[in-house]
């Protein structure tokens, strides 16, 4: 029984086998001007700033799609990134170069607080079903929002929570592929505890064997959408929460200003931000109330 298969696994194989672990292209060295001309075009169309730390880290990413393109040189692929109008190589580009580092129960404190604190409050103000509206914004391969699903339905069992909804969003598109599939290896959830492994998950068989699939009853909650922080944001609704962790610290003090703004117009009043732990928002102009570390409220 291939429990898990699905097109979306067949093209992720086809992808790996266009990126042969060793090829007789040879790539040239990353020039400092090739380096800074990707380096103006990520900043522009994603807002990502890289340092010339990074240098090494963008030439072996852009190895692999060169290879596959077999070009020659960094410049031939960058002036193909600029002639496709289509958008599609520049797409290619940014998500090969975005970080993706994520984890169910990441951060814990957070979400102790959302279970805690906010969850109970809340929960006591609403009248009928809620209908709260929650965005992992930069949510990777997914752990962040399921994480988020699992503790609602923890912390709420007795609600109909049929009207709730969490929106995921992520620049990469293989990473927004991967969540949507929401297959895991099993290592992967050993931060959950063994009763939410097997009230959440599903083990895989035969040939996906050592995995884990999330229910359907949990990725029906998540609604996935690919968005740059850099593009207008164009919601129909306010959103009750906002979960942004660990990726404004790839971006420079005015486009994180700007992105905080951004938040704060979306967020409806009583809201809240949760950032990463490794962020603050000490240094920059906002109009958020301090909660406590990480922690914001509108």
């Amino acid at each position: 029984m291939a429990l898990f298969s699905s097109p979306g696994a067949r093209r992720e194989k086809e992808r790996e086998s266009l990126f042969p672990a060793d090829s007789v292209l040879r790539i040239p060295d990353l020039t400092e001007q090739e380096f800074n001309n990707f380096c103006q075009l990520i900043r522009q169309h994603a807002g990502i700033h890289l340092t010339t730390q990074k240098k090494e880290l963008v030439r072996a990413r852009l190895m692999k799609i060169m290879r596959a393109r077999s070009l020659a040189s960094f410049q031939d692929y960058y002036r193909q990134v600029l002639e496709d109008r289509s958008g599609a190589e520049l797409t290619l580009l940014l998500d090969a170069i975005s970080t993706n580092q994520t984890a169910f129960w990441r951060e814990p404190t957070h979400f102790l607080y959302l279970a805690q604190e906010i969850l109970p409050l809340w929960s006591k103000q609403v009248r009928g079903n809620p209908r709260w509206r929650f965005w992992s914004a930069g949510c990777s391969s997914g752990e962040e929002p399921y994480t988020l699903v699992m503790v609602l339905l923890d912390a709420l069992s007795g609600y109909d929570l049929s009207g709730v909804k969490i929106h995921a969003s992520d620049i990469s598109t293989e990473m927004l592929a991967h969540a949507q599939r929401g297959v895991y290896p099993i290592t992967r959830v050993e931060p959950l505890s063994p009763e939410w492994r097997r009230r959440f998950f599903q083990k895989g068989v035969n040939r996906w064997e050592g995995f884990v699939r999330v229910k359907r009853e949990v990725r029906a909650m998540v609604q996935f959408f690919r968005l740059n922080f850099m593009d207008p944001f164009s919601f129909n609704e306010e959103f009750d929460l906002i979960f942004c962790r660990n990726v404004m610290i790839y971006f420079e003090k005015p486009t994180q200003a700007e992105l905080i703004n951004k938040f704060y117009k979306c967020l409806r009043p009583g809201g809240y931000l949760f950032i990463g732990h490794s962020e603050s928002l000490c240094s920059t102009n906002h109009r958020f109330i301090y909660v406590k570390p990480t922690i914001y409220r509108k």
